[in-house]
């Protein structure tokens, strides 16, 4: 009998029969739900177990979301759900089925899956989630996880998202926190939190040292390397002033990262609405970071994934949205 796959932007229509939902991921066992378009449970859903859900009837739109099957815990990092949704029939050992392309829920507390909605005699089956994910390095992966983690959402809704930049501070004092590669991993964890808050699939970099240097807009995938390549190679200054790049004819919100050993005087204010300044400072302690917060004085390690995610959580302060994840309708 056909099958189909949905790759996101798919849709296909299965007979209108009772419809049987499979979700797995490797060694986990997930929660699958049926909620009305209004994010109340379906009446008449069965679950029989976990990871599978019948649904006898559907007389109205149904939005089926997966979560991990313990209550208020987030998908660990790496987790891949499979997902099918097939006519319900023991009359044949190969029904109609509709089949989601592998997706990667790393950080998420609950996923919308699908929506299958009554189309004449038949069902339309539609994939919830409309972009795939771009490739990441290990570190900037487990840092988008700990983003999606803390917003709850896979990546902003669009009227939510900023521009996000990054200042490097290329004094003297700096250098041995370039030379051990305590930069690059920062500038890795940023390219996760990017691709979670931000407009564009890449990361604008300056250099501020002798002077501002922009360098050229890279891959979020290859942004660390590039950064870690030119550093090797700038000239170092004195005197570090965050507010030496012009963005006075920034029109879109921004959020710009300022990656130093110590907060500059003139971090405060930019004089620039919609764009806002956070400071990453980094210890001498290796890849350790000084919490963003205006009280927080605690060095968290990027290897430790409590720390990772103590860091991110201040990093995206003030950006969370509620009730909302990418593909929703608002």
């Amino acid at each position: 009998m056909p099958g189909y796959v949905l790759d996101g932007a798919g849709l296909v229509e299965l007979p209108r029969q009772p419809l049987a939902v499979a979700v797995t991921a490797l060694d986990l066992p997930v929660a699958v739900r049926a909620m009305t378009a209004d994010g109340e449970p379906a009446p008449g859903a069965l679950y029989p177990r976990p990871g599978f859900m019948v649904l006898p009837h559907v007389g109205g739109e149904i939005v089926i979301v997966a979560r991990p099957h313990a209550e208020g815990t987030a998908f660990p990092q790496g987790t891949v759900l499979q997902a099918t949704l097939g006519v319900d029939s023991s009359r044949t050992a190969d029904p109609d089925r509709a089949e989601l392309t592998p997706l990667d829920v790393s950080g998420l507390h609950h996923v919308e899956l699908a929506t299958v909605t009554p189309a004449g005699e038949r069902l339309a089956v539609a994939a919830r989630k409309t972009a795939v994910d771009v490739p990441l390095t290990e570190l900037g992966a487990r840092a988008r996880s700990a983003a999606r983690g803390v917003l709850g959402v896979d990546r902003l809704p669009v009227n939510r998202r900023v521009d996000v930049e990054v200042d490097i501070d290329t004094t003297m004092s700096m250098l041995p926190l370039i030379d051990d590669g305590s930069v690059r991993e920062v500038v890795d964890l940023l390219t996760g939190v990017a691709s979670v808050i931000g407009n564009r699939e890449e990361l604008r970099v300056t250099m501020i040292g002798r002077s501002a240097t922009p360098l050229p807009a890279h891959a979020l995938r290859e942004v660390a390397g590039q950064v870690q390549n030119a550093l090797n190679s700038a000239g170092l200054g004195v005197g570090f002033r965050s507010a030496s790049v012009d963005r006075s004819g920034y029109t879109t919100p921004t959020l710009v990262f300022t990656v130093t050993d110590a907060v500059p005087a003139d971090h405060a204010a930019t004089g620039v609405p919609g764009v806002r300044r956070r400071p990453v400072v980094l210890s001498g302690e290796g890849a350790a970071v000084v919490d963003g917060s205006p009280s927080g004085t605690r060095r968290q390690k990027l290897d430790d994934p409590d720390q990772l995610f103590a860091t991110v959580k201040s990093l995206v302060a003030g950006l969370a949205v509620a009730g909302e994840s990418e593909g929703t309708r608002r």
